[in-house]
């Protein structure tokens, strides 16, 4: 059984506008152990899906339908007092700013130890010695002295890892890391990713990575979600998303990424239009308007296709009634391998 499942998840916020559906009938499962990549361009609705997983959508924001479930269990069914033990405890997660995200009237150490004792029910001396613990395990150089820094003290790095002890520090069974390496140089983002995979191993925690660096995915991910519109178009494992894409939307995330295998200078090709505006959904499938190859049945509800081995795509491409204006054998779908990435942090790293 899936440690996380999301199932036909819809999360919407009332503005003068309008209605403004950010997560359309989202559903997907996380084992532990695993890491899934989700992926799509601002405004997919990653980051809204992982607030609504943490319950943490205010008003004018609303969970209208769907189910989160941890172990079998409801999240959407739960008082918030019950979701105050759970966040932190069973689900943590990594915000996309640590400056924002952490206190700045309080040290470090006092954050990170606070979690410990409500959680854990340690008292101060043996929550002191577990957050000092944590600072060890992220690789904050004199954690006895850091204790008692601010956060402005330390560096974007620094309090990113910050930020990975005090979601660790209770042992979570799942991780969300939001954009954990936005704005960090690729030699800190490696060691970023690095010490996310090894505390995984340590605990057996499944990670939800969301991010909008394709590069990322290929260097930490099992499998692969790609979000657009507010829903998933296409699922599967990260060697099948990357070698034998079948949405174009996903095709195209693929043609502007740069490549270690190019022979010479290539010119990225960005995907033509914008996004969707979310108050006026189409019926159909919403990257129908900057598709090349949309067809009259585009404007219909686009069912799931399985190319088996747990690859789904939501594409009318692959429809019966799509015969003829199918590239053969999807020949211009790109097909990357992941170890010719130029954009993985690992790679990057290597070359500064």
């Amino acid at each position: 059984m899936a440690l996380l499942e999301v199932r036909n998840l819809r999360t919407t916020f009332l503005t003068e506008d309008g209605l403004v559906t950010a997560v359309n009938g989202l559903s997907y499962a996380i084992e532990a152990g695993s890491t899934l990549g989700i992926v799509g361009e601002s405004g997919s609705g990653k980051s809204v899906n992982a607030l609504s997983i943490m319950r943490l959508i205010q008003r004018p924001g609303k969970i209208e339908a769907g189910e989160i479930r941890l172990n079998g269990e409801n999240l959407l069914t739960k008082s918030e007092n019950e979701m105050r033990h759970i966040r932190g405890n069973e689900i943590a997660m990594i915000f996309q700013d640590p400056m924002t995200s952490l206190n700045p009237v309080l040290t470090i150490g006092e954050q990170i130890s606070e979690a410990v004792q409500l959680h854990l029910g340690y008292n101060r001396r043996d929550a002191f010695t577990k957050t000092v613990e944590m600072l060890k395990l992220v690789r904050i150089p004199a954690p006895e002295k850091r204790f008692k820094d601010y956060p402005h003290q330390f560096s974007g790095g620094m309090r990113q890892r910050v930020m990975i002890a005090m979601a660790l520090s209770c042992e979570p069974k799942v991780l969300i890391a939001d954009e954990p390496t936005t704005a960090l140089d690729v030699t800190i983002q490696a060691q970023i990713l690095d010490l996310m995979n090894e505390m995984q191993q340590r605990t057996g925690a499944a990670i939800i990575m969301i991010t909008h660096d394709l590069g990322v995915v290929a260097e930490v991910c099992k499998n692969v979600l790609v979000m657009y519109g507010g829903n998933m178009v296409e699922y599967a494992a990260a060697e099948q998303i990357f070698e034998q894409p079948k949405m174009p939307y996903t095709q195209g995330l693929l043609a502007s990424l740069p490549r270690l295998d190019a022979t010479k200078p290539e010119r990225l090709e960005p995907i033509k239009g914008q996004p969707p505006n979310l108050l006026r959904l189409p019926p159909g499938c919403a990257f129908a308007p900057r598709c090349a190859y949309r067809m009259p049945i585009c404007a219909e509800p686009v069912p799931l296709y399985d190319f088996k081995d747990g690859h789904v795509a939501r594409c009318y491409l692959y429809d019966e009634r799509a015969d003829g204006q199918r590239p053969a054998d999807n020949e211009t779908a790109p097909r990357v391998s992941l170890g010719d990435l130029a954009a993985t942090p690992q790679a990057l790293a290597e070359k500064s």
